[in-house]
């Protein structure tokens, strides 16, 4: 019986070695592997990239350096007290050559050309305002907007676009972009060929429109998403030469491309869904080589602009 009770003690002792090695080979093996197979991800690098770079890019290895885009902050060019007291130094500083100064200025005055030039002229506007029942807001900003502006004639609040397109042809991409926004009606006002003979009016107007679209696609090409977008309305207008459509569709791909706005994303991918049924196959290869080369012209330059 003895030997019987002995016997059974050492199978009992054998039985539960055996289980202390099973369950522990069982529970250790699978945490070593699973830790040999996660690694920390690296820390991401403080620099804006395009993100066009890394669509085209497939291997993932880190972008190259030439395939990153600045992004230009914009700076707010109203001035914090009226303009007639900075108006002298704002014009030495311009005259001297100062880009954004010129640009600045040019912003303030055109901000003038549409407030009260005098007390009578003020009084005029708030008493249209109220007969339309204004809630204040547009009140408000008629007397804002003569009390930063007083003491700036109407030759003084002119001038802007000459600041304008002195600043926009010598590469100030704000400016640029600026100078889409002034009408060919506007221009031929300002310059004083509103009386000119039909043939030199046409050809003055077109001459304009023809510097519009210039100064447009020098900052489309430094990353203007806001240039890229008026060009393309432009083209699509079909009156701004040949290929129209087919330009606004390349122009659209590169907003597409460029924009981080989910509004913009969403507006442009249905132009560009749209627009494939106004082309032909031929068309649409030949807008995608066009906006690739655009896209290769602003990688090179290195900068974007958000809208």
């Amino acid at each position: 019986m003895k030997k019987l009770l002995a016997f059974s003690l050492v199978l009992l002792l054998i039985g539960s070695s055996l289980f202390f090695i099973v369950t522990n080979n069982s529970s250790t093996q699978p945490q070593t592997q699973q830790s040999s197979d996660i690694q920390e991800p690296n820390p991401a690098p403080l620099i804006v990239e395009n993100k066009v770079a890394a669509d085209l890019n497939s291997s993932p290895a880190a972008p190259d350096q030439a395939e990153q885009l600045v992004v230009i902050e914009r700076t707010d060019w109203k001035l914090d007290q009226p303009l007639r007291t900075q108006l002298t130094r704002l014009k030495n500083r311009a005259d001297q050559g100062d880009l954004q100064t010129a640009y600045s200025l040019a912003m303030n005055l055109r901000f003038c050309s549409m407030a009260p030039l005098d007390e009578t002229d003020l009084d005029a506007r708030l008493q249209q305002a109220y007969q339309y029942k204004d809630d204040g807001v547009a009140i408000a900003d008629i007397k804002e907007r003569y009390e930063f502006c007083a003491g700036v004639d109407q030759q003084q609040r002119d001038e802007f676009y000459a600041y304008l397109e002195t600043t926009a042809k010598a590469g100030y991409v704000y400016a640029q972009e600026e100078m889409a926004s002034v009408t060919p009606e506007l221009f031929m006002q300002l310059a004083g060929a509103t009386e000119l003979e039909r043939g030199a009016y046409i050809q003055k107007r077109n001459d304009f429109i023809q510097l519009q679209l210039s100064l447009l696609e020098s900052a489309s090409q430094h990353g203007s998403i806001k240039a890229l977008i008026q060009l393309s309305n432009m083209h699509h207008s079909q009156n701004y030469g040949d290929h129209g459509r087919a330009k606004s569709y390349a122009l659209n791909q590169l907003i597409l491309e460029l924009a981080d706005d989910n509004e913009l994303q969403s507006r442009y991918s249905w132009f560009v869904q749209r627009r494939q049924s106004e082309l032909t196959p031929e068309q649409i290869e030949q807008a995608q080589a066009l906006s690739q080369q655009w896209l290769a012209m602003i990688k090179a330059n290195g900068t974007l602009y958000l809208p």
